[in-house]
């Protein structure tokens, strides 16, 4: 073999791999992976439609599992209706957008909740099935 046929083929190849290198990951997926720490969090809400009517039974929860800074999982729980779903990756769109910090629930008295008291309802309201 030729060493002017192999010189063409490297620099293809060259080509090709650096063409093929995955992006610079954005700072959101960077922060993902510099801290993992896996927080739960549960607030009461209240639907801006039933604002005024009968408190107690109109209100629903908010469910959220922080994976490091970001959400990775969400669950809305409405009087009446069934449950919400989303998991990052997938429903980005309907999901909370705000890191765990901006959204202050880490200095909400009340709001962390234990893992097993999240899975618990995630399980419950089909979660298993929706992850498949």
């Amino acid at each position: 073999v030729h060493l002017h046929v192999l010189l063409p083929l490297t620099s293809l190849i060259q080509s090709a791999a650096q063409q093929s290198l995955a992006p610079p990951l954005p700072a959101r997926q960077q922060d993902l992976s510099a801290n993992r720490q896996q927080r739960f969090f549960r607030i009461p809400f209240i639907r801006p439609a039933d604002q005024f009517k009968e408190p107690q039974q109109k209100k629903g929860w908010w469910y959220a599992h922080f994976d490091g800074a970001w959400i990775a999982r969400q669950m809305e729980l409405h009087p009446d209706k069934h449950p919400i779903l989303l998991v990052a990756g997938k429903d980005d769109m309907e999901m909370c957008e705000l890191s765990l910090e901006e959204t202050g629930l880490s200095r909400k008295r009340g709001a962390e909740i234990l893992p097993r008291q999240f899975e618990e309802i995630w399980e419950r309201c089909g979660g298993v099935q929706y992850l498949r």
